[in-house]
């Protein structure tokens, strides 16, 4: 069955152009300006506050990562509570990246406007004339193209920039970035070009159901909060992003056969805990939609899916394409248009 190409359809399927057009211009010396770069804080390596909200929050969670394998502070915050709650914890030694598709959202706006007058701003936008952009001391392009009301290629390439920019503060070469993002660009086009044969399968065993967990650990868990939001969004299911962890202190009380687990798990160091959470799921008669690039031979009640093997955290530059699959075939299933917002709007102006 060839898939109905919609705006949401159309944009996944431009990401590994978007990331290659991406990747091309950062792995260019001048890039990211070392002169620039270091100017924004006094005290070198700084304490780096990444902050967006939604799509663009969760896109940071493998460049903190990186950081602080690093030996690099590095914080991920929401901006709702940042500008109203936490806004002292930006001093002179804190480099602030603000990222946002738009430039314009309501949070981002308040917490430009409550900066003191010294304070310095890395901005990482899709939007180059935003107010963002404009307020920024120094701008990292987003590079996604046009992007519709649900985030796709915006979030794949905040993922990617972030990357870039915390191999620019750690002082590294970007070149082992660089052919990991070749390598997902790849990936991605195997994916989408093998969509109609890889989805069903995928989209049967969710079969829509009443509840989703989605479930990681470390830089994977970007994919689960990222993909919690778009099933939200695509197909308004009751969809929870939460750590693999957390997952064992209380929450498997709620396991059920009309539920559905997703469960990001990589090669890493917490690789074998969440095969064990995904058996221990199963055991209590809980289905699990597994994707992971390490072997699994326990398939009651588990749909495996295997995926393309990437270092450095950015999984989820293949694993988010398969939930974005997942969300255009559960909606259309559903009789919903995939993509269109019924009451949320595409740039959140109000907090």
């Amino acid at each position: 069955m060839v898939p109905i190409m919609t705006d949401l359809l159309e944009e996944i399927s431009q990401q590994p152009a978007a990331l290659s057009g991406l990747r091309k211009y950062y792995a260019s010396p001048g890039a990211i300006p070392s002169k620039g770069l270091r100017s924004l804080s006094p005290h070198w390596p700084p304490t780096v506050v990444f902050t967006g909200m939604g799509s663009s929050l969760f896109a940071a969670y493998p460049a903190q990562a990186y950081l602080t394998e690093q030996g690099v502070r590095a914080l991920v915050w929401e901006t709702a509570e940042l500008v109203h709650h936490h806004l002292k914890v930006l001093g002179p030694d804190t480099l602030l990246v603000v990222v946002s598709q738009s430039g314009e959202t309501a949070e981002g706006l308040h917490l430009l406007k409550s900066l003191p007058a010294e304070a310095r701003v890395l901005a990482v936008t899709n939007v180059e004339s935003s107010p963002l952009a404009k307020c920024a001391n120094l701008l990292l392009p987003m590079m996604a193209g046009g992007q519709g009301a649900v985030s796709t290629k915006s979030y794949t390439c905040s993922v990617a920039v972030l990357m870039y920019l915390a191999f620019a503060i750690a002082g590294h070469p970007p070149s082992p970035l660089t052919q990991e993002v070749m390598r997902a660009v790849v990936a991605q086009e195997n994916i989408l070009e093998r969509h109609d044969v890889l989805m069903p399968p995928i989209v049967e065993f969710f079969n829509r159901p009443p509840y989703v967990a989605l479930m990681s650990r470390g830089a994977d868990l970007a994919t689960a909060y990222e993909g919690a939001l778009i099933l939200k969004e695509v197909v308004r299911v009751a969809a929870e992003a939460i750590s693999a962890a957390q997952f064992r202190h209380g929450p498997m009380e709620i396991i059920s056969p009309s539920h559905r687990y997703l469960l990001f798990a990589r090669q890493g160091k917490t690789e074998k805990l969440l095969l064990k959470l995904a058996r221990d799921i199963r055991k209590s008669n809980g289905r699990v939609l597994l994707f992971t690039d390490l072997p699994f031979d326990d398939p009651m009640n588990i749909r495996q899916v295997q995926v393309e093997p990437l270092r450095l955290g950015l999984g989820t530059l293949v694993d988010s394409v398969y939930i974005q699959l997942l969300a255009y075939e559960a909606a259309l299933r559903a009789g919903l248009e995939p993509g269109k917002f019924a009451i949320a709007e595409d740039v959140t102006r109000e907090e």
